[in-house]
């Protein structure tokens, strides 16, 4: 068999495939690029020069349609597609099943050959999960089967679905089939899990050997030009009624507390109050909970015993108040977790279990408060968001009008709410068929495919076109409205029919396709989509970042082709007569009143982490991150000028989109800003607040103040002694002088400046992961950048992916607030021996495993910064020292956390 690619290659791809021989040194081939990068194309090429039979593992059967068409379309002659196998149980040179078709496959269960909807496909999937497990027989007789048909190659596409329950049957596979060579392909790794999970991802995948980034696959032209838009909407009545109950819900259980004269004098006796060194064990395993209770107290007025704020190193006016994150610390510690340390005081717990379960305040046996599911899901699937789809639309639709090619994805169908109550794909159909009658709208779900009626004998004329009988399919008038019909594809019809509704958005039959996020997510193809909305909820790297994906694409029938993507976000600033309720408790200005109405940009500000795009702002720098297109002001405007901060902010929104040539023109003036044309390219780093590297640097005034004041004491110590020997001393303690005034410059220099530290801070980080055998990459290679503006930004050059993640994981650990670590960094600073100030830093997890790597480290940072101590937290010395280096509750004193920021540079 031979397959042969009839088209060009891309720039990125012939790169990759001039370097094939040296990437397939390892027996594992692992790629990163964006949707729409070509690597579908790209692995099939690789296959083809590998020339062994081989089997492709695929996340969905939409996806593995598109496999097989493409090796069929692009490299096979028309005779010779039967070459080509979709199941396990027959398989031939090139065979593409599903993951679920092979986890199936092991468990004994009939395999999915058939074409089933996304939606099916996830139940399916948790069936297997939940109810099955390998049977030995079945699997040892999958593994047979595809020795004995010379299966030496395993391709895995999307590969970041390893993070689901087929990667045990992937594992099993490679163990017992021996591969000679694996291919991994994906838009999305998960760069998001823990060290662990990554391992056993790469233990699979092998390490990344090219990572395509969008911005370069944009300035290559393999992507378009594109901009992300938040469109802001505000909570309907009915919803705004639900908050405020709730908010009063919160304000009674806070109330009856402060007022609990039985309770207060239960928490004042506590050994742990009165007499803390007693209670040391119980303040160390949850010192949290004990600083929740001594905040309820002194916001009842009790005075804080010194003993206690002994523990911590702090003052009692740096104790946090008793606010919502307290309240909920020390509710459920009394409540829920901590109901032991109550003894003998049951029946008080009970009253209040009783009390908040009355009022909704318990959810999955924990106490909510604004943190509430039910009213974070209310937010999140607000009916507001229909109005923002309806202006979006309207913006969209009198822009590009016929040209427009717009697709809004929703997490459910809904379609049996008549009410419009929810956010759903029938909702927002029925919403727009009522406001819009001249907007061509269709439903592509895997359940359900709408469409208007006017549009059916093209539907039929295209069947016949694919050699596809009528009777493949119902068509029938749509409950709802007779103006439109559904068209109910039989089971094994359901790909073609996908790809024909898909055809005919392609051609404008519809200018407005609304389906979900499971079907059109990933894998769907429309390359001609210039407008997305996403009302998904989802804020995951992954499934956002390929739901994004579907509109970058470019369309070669409009090479001028730019998208507008919508993310929509509901908001509930609550206004004075809300506050009131909690005034009791909390300050009407508390932030944390204001959170539980700004989940949906929580959760936005997630799902940014994974898009980089040009900034709305300054010189359009291209980066990730919700900054880049929502002001970093806006909640503070909004507590002060309240929802109208966001109305205002919308117009704006809509004008930037209006401009699609702007967008554009951000992109090309940011492709080109930092060091020119083909020296580019997206950098990895971390991002550290500026309080947070200045804290860290070297001023040397001390050390100099010091060397002055002992040569000027050695001077009058010198000027009695005999002329000549007095000047001899005076000469020699002047070398000495200099000598320690030359090393202080050179420890300014390396440590003196926010730039400087960071980068000796990363120097340190990189040469004990190097030592301890993390990095394969010769120190000689890497380099680092630095850039500051309101925080300090730094990048390494010439590190594969995922050592750099592991450098930025293990930067980032150090930098970020204490937790729990095993050691701890101690670094003092004192002057004259009178103002003594002292940091503490967490030994990052990866390097503290053992104590000769913890030393390792300690040896490294007093040589390129200065001098340390390490305190091992798990005794009763480290863990008192840990209380004072957390002060884990104390807004005042906690250090800002860092990002991780890719930036175009």
């Amino acid at each position: 068999m031979v397959l042969k690619f009839r088209g060009q290659w891309r720039s990125y791809q012939k790169r990759i495939l001039d370097e094939l021989e040296f990437h397939l040194r390892d027996e594992k081939l692992h790629i990163v690029a964006a949707p729409g990068a070509g690597k579908t194309t790209l692995g099939i090429e690789v296959l083809s020069r590998l020339k062994q039979p081989s089997l492709i593992l695929c996340p969905t059967n939409t996806i593995k349609n598109q496999w097989k068409e493409r090796i069929c379309s692009s490299f096979l002659e028309p005779d010779e597609c039967d070459l080509v196998s979709t199941n396990i149980l027959e398989p031939k040179f090139i065979t593409v099943i599903t993951y679920q078709a092979l986890l199936a496959s092991f468990c004994g269960k009939v395999d999915d050959t058939k074409d089933k909807s996304e939606e099916e496909e996830e139940i399916e999937e948790e069936n297997i999960k939940s109810s099955s497990r390998f049977n030995p027989n079945k699997s040892e007789l999958i593994i047979k089967t595809l020795k004995d048909a010379n299966i030496s190659v395993l391709c895995f596409d999307e590969a970041h679905h390893l993070r689901k329950e087929w990667w045990k049957a992937l594992n099993y596979l490679v163990e017992e089939l021996e591969p000679k060579q694996t291919v991994a392909l994906t838009a999305t790794p998960p760069y998001d899990v823990n060290y662990g999970e990554w391992e056993r991802y790469e233990t699979l995948c092998g390490e990344i050997d090219e990572a395509i980034s969008i911005p370069e696959l944009v300035q290559n032209g393999d992507l378009c030009p594109h901009q992300d838009f938040i469109h802001f909407s505000l909570l309907k009545d009915s919803e705004n009624l639900i908050v405020k109950k709730q908010t009063q819900c919160i304000a009674d259980l806070l109330y009856k507390l402060k007022n609990d004269r039985q309770l207060l004098l239960y928490l004042r006796g506590m050994k742990f109050f009165t007499n803390p060194e007693d209670e040391l064990e119980k303040i160390f395993d949850n010192p949290e909970f004990y600083v929740s209770i001594v905040s309820f107290l002194k916001s009842t007025g009790v005075v804080i015993p010194k003993e206690f704020l002994k523990l911590f190193d702090a003052k009692e006016y740096e104790l946090p108040r008793f606010n919502l994150t307290q309240a909920k610390i020390f509710l459920n510690g009394f409540l829920i977790t901590n109901c032991d340390e109550f003894s003998g005081f049951e029946d008080k717990i009970t009253e209040y279990l009783n009390f908040a379960k009355s009022r909704g305040l318990i959810h999955n046996k924990r106490i909510v408060l604004d943190d509430s599911a039910k009213i974070q899901k209310r937010i999140a699937g607000s009916v507001g968001k229909l109005d923002s789809i309806v202006q979006i639309v309207e913006l969209e639709n009198s822009n590009l009008d016929k040209d427009l090619r717009m697709v809004i994805l929703a997490d459910y169908i809904k379609a049996n709410d008549t009410c419009n109550d929810h956010i759903g794909v029938v909702p927002i159909w029925r919403t727009l068929k009522n406001k819009y009658k001249d907007i061509s709208l269709g439903i592509l779900c895997g359940s359900l495919i709408v469409v208007r009626a006017s549009l059916e004998k093209a539907f039929l004329d295209l069947l016949e076109e694919n050699s596809l009988d009528k009777n493949c399919v119902t068509i029938s008038p749509y409950k709802e409205d007779a103006n439109f019909i559904t068209i109910t594809p039989k089971e094994s019809a359901k790909h073609c029919i996908v790809s024909i509704i898909t055809e005919m958005f392609n051609k404008g039959y519809f200018t407005v396709l609304i389906g979900t996020q499971a079907l059109l997510g990933e894998g769907w193809d429309a390359p001609c989509i210039n407008s997305l909305i996403l009302s998904s909820t989802v804020s995951s790297y992954m499934l956002s970042n390929q739901m994004r994906g579907r509109a970058i694409r470019i369309d070669k029938n409009n090479p001028n082709k730019i998208s507008n993507i919508w993310h929509l976000a509901s908001v509930k600033i609550p206004s004075h007569s809300d506050l009131s309720y909690l005034q009791a408790v909390m300050t009407s200005d508390d932030a944390e009143a204001f959170q539980a109405g700004l989940y949906d940009i929580e959760s936005l500000t997630k799902r940014f982490e994974g898009f980089e795009a040009p900034s709305y702002f300054g010189k359009h720098e291209i980066s990730n991150g919700i900054e880049r297109v929502l002001p970093e002001t806006i909640i503070d405007r909004a507590k002060i000028e309240g929802e109208k901060v966001f109305i205002n902010l919308n117009r704006q929104t809509m004008e930037r989109a209006k401009n699609r040539q702007q967008t554009k023109q951000f992109w090309d003036e940011a492709l080109y800003l930092g060091y020119g044309q083909g020296y580019n390219r997206l950098r990895v780093g971390v991002d550290a607040p500026m309080l947070t590297a200045k804290s860290l640097t070297y001023s040397g005034y001390n050390e100099m103040f010091e060397a002055i004041l002992y040569e000027f004491l050695a001077i009058i110590v010198c000027i009695p002694i005999r002329h000549t020997i007095g000047l001899y001393l005076m000469a020699i303690t002047f070398v000495i002088f200099l000598i320690v005034l030359v090393n202080l410059g050179l420890k300014y220099l390396r440590t003196g400046t926010v730039e400087g530290i960071m980068k000796q801070i990363a120097i340190v980080h990189i040469e004990a992961l190097d030592a301890l055998g993390f990095l394969k990459t010769s120190l000689k290679k890497v380099g680092f950048k630095t850039f500051t503006s309101v925080s300090v930004y730094l990048s390494c050059d010439n590190l594969s992916t995922e050592e750099n993640n592991l450098l930025i994981n293990s930067m980032r650990e150090f930098l970020d607030p204490i937790d729990n670590p095993r050691y701890l960094l101690v670094r003092r600073e004192k002057f004259m021996n009178i103002i003594r100030q002292t940091d503490y830093f967490a030994i990052p997890s990866v390097l503290s495993t053992k104590k000769r790597d913890v030393d390792l480290f300690a040896q490294l940072w007093r040589r390129y910064i200065g001098p340390c101590e390490v305190v091992y937290t798990r005794n009763v010395e480290g863990r008192k020292l840990l209380l004072k280096a957390r002060k884990i509750a104390f807004s005042a004193c906690k250090r800002a956390k860092t990002k991780k920021l890719s930036k175009w540079q």
